[in-house]
Order: C-alpha cells, then sequence, then structure tokens
C-alpha cells in the first residue's frame, strides 16, 4: 500500500509542476507576448515550447528538493534516470522505420475515420494550415524530444518506482491522453502512444528510443500534411486503408517485440 500511496504522490508531484507551467505561461508569457492561452491562437508550437522547458525545470527542482529532503536519491541523479543510452546504428535505423510506420498508420486512420464523418484528428491538423512547414517540423522535433524528457524520462521513471511496470505505463498513458490537444480521438491515440512509448523505453532502456520514434513520426506526418502525399491517401478505399493500418501495426509490433537491448559495460548497446 505504501508502494503505491508513493506512486500517487509522484504522479501529483509531477502533474503539478505541468500545470504550474501552464499558469505561468498563460499568466506571466501570455502577458508579455499576448499568444494566446495555452492551446488556442496561431502561436501553438512556441506555446508548448515554453510550457515543455518550464514544466522540465519546474520538474528538476522538485526531484532535487524531494530527494534533499528523503536522503535517497536515485543512482544517476536526475538525468541519469533518464538514461541517455547510446543505441546502435542498427537499433537506430529500427526505430526510425517504426516512426514512419506509425506516421502511415496515423495518417491512414485518420483518412478512415474521416470517410465516415469522424473529423476530430482532422481539425488537429488544420490548426497548422497556415503554419510554415520547416517551423511546423522543427518545432515538432524539438517539442516531441521535450516532451517524451518530461513524460517519459522524468513522470514515468519516478512512477514507476517500486509498482509494477504496467500501472506507470496506464497512468503516464493517461496523463498524456488528458493533455492531448484535438478532441476525444486524439485523446484515445494518445493512450495508444503513452503504451508504445513506454513499453519502446522498457525495452530499450534509452530515452533517445521514444525520441527517435516520436522525431521520426512528427516529421514523417507533418511533411504528409504539407504535401499532396496527404490528400493521395484519403483518395485510397477503405479496404486499402485498412490493409495499410494492419500492415504498419504488425511491423511497429514484431520490431518493438523482436529483441530487448543490452548493454555493454560502457552503458552503450550492445
Amino acid at each position: 500500500m505504501k508502494r503505491y500511496a508513493s506512486m500517487l504522490g509522484n504522479t501529483l508531484l509531477y502533474v503539478t509542476m505541468i500545470v504550474i507551467a501552464i499558469l505561468l505561461y498563460n499568466t506571466v508569457v501570455n502577458a508579455l507576448l499576448a499568444w494566446g492561452t495555452f492551446g488556442n491562437g496561431e502561436q501553438l508550437p512556441a506555446q508548448v515550447f515554453i510550457v515543455l522547458i518550464l514544466a522540465i525545470g519546474l520538474s528538476w527542482v522538485a526531484y532535487t528538493i524531494k530527494y534533499r529532503i528523503r536522503a535517497n536519491a536515485p543512482s544517476g541523479g536526475f538525468i541519469g534516470m533518464q538514461q541517455f543510452t547510446t543505441l546502435a546504428w542498427s537499433r537506430t535505423a529500427q526505430l526510425m522505420l517504426v516512426g514512419v510506420a506509425f506516421a502511415l498508420f496515423y495518417t491512414a486512420m485518420m483518412k478512415l475515420l474521416l470517410h465516415h464523418g469522424v473529423t476530430d484528428l482532422s481539425h488537429f491538423t488544420e490548426q497548422y494550415a497556415d503554419v510554415a512547414v520547416y517551423y511546423l517540423i522543427a518545432s515538432a522535433v524539438i517539442n516531441t524530444a521535450l516532451e517524451l524528457i518530461l513524460f517519459i524520462g522524468i513522470l514515468f521513471n519516478e512512477v514507476r518506482r517500486g509498482i509494477p511496470t504496467l500501472w506507470a505505463v496506464l497512468i503516464v498513458s493517461i496523463i498524456m491522453a488528458i493533455l492531448q490537444p484535438g478532441g476525444p480521438a486524439m485523446q484515445l491515440i494518445g493512450v495508444g502512444l503513452g503504451f508504445l512509448y513506454g513499453y519502446t523505453y522498457i525495452r530499450t532502456n534509452s530515452i533517445w528510443s521514444v525520441i527517435l520514434i516520436g522525431c521520426t513520426f512528427n516529421v514523417v506526418f507533418f511533411t504528409l500534411v504539407k504535401t499532396s502525399a496527404f490528400d493521395w491517401i484519403g483518395s485510397l478505399n477503405d479496404v486499402v486503408l485498412v490493409l495499410m493500418i494492419v500492415v504498419t501495426a504488425v511491423y511497429m509490433a514484431a520490431t518493438l517485440i523482436s529483441r530487448r537491448v543490452t548493454l555493454n559495460k560502457y552503458g552503450r548497446e550492445g
């Protein structure tokens, strides 16, 4: 029971840091720059960047204070616990292909749902229609890396101490989904993303693995959005879209389940 109370305490602590970061943005940054409240306006990528930086900084402060009081800080400290473990080039390529597959999976799913009148996912992409492609892709890469450091590197590692890993993955997935913009459909995908990232992180013992998947996904997806390929995929019939969804899902599952990473004495993938 004590372990689950600790899990709840850690969850509340770091979620509070995220909430404070959003409040700081709304009350201080927005007052100075007039970019709109968090989640609204034309500067969403910049808003997310600032909130993530604030949340990571506040999480570091919370982590430092907590373990000074408890005097039992984990080895490696705030940075070390996130496991910036070097991956082999072959594994790096595999994970990037998983990111490509997920972008195709997500696009096909979006278009299939759109064929059947579900527009939540398409509304999410429409808000980026007037954003320059280079700015969109650059911000997507940076924000994705920061988001995964916050939710997987920090929150997940703190939540999972002393409890079954599945519970930690579930909790972090739900939190990621709640904070995911774009409506219920996007939030359901957020849960799936949380499980994908959590499982990958556990299998690889490296935060770089989830950053690679997330950044590749965003680069490929937003490149599709900004080109005619996005509309072309939308012109495919339902059978082809379902086939694309199934093939990419099977590929992702097979790749991630294929093997667990082992580390050599230098902390690199062996």
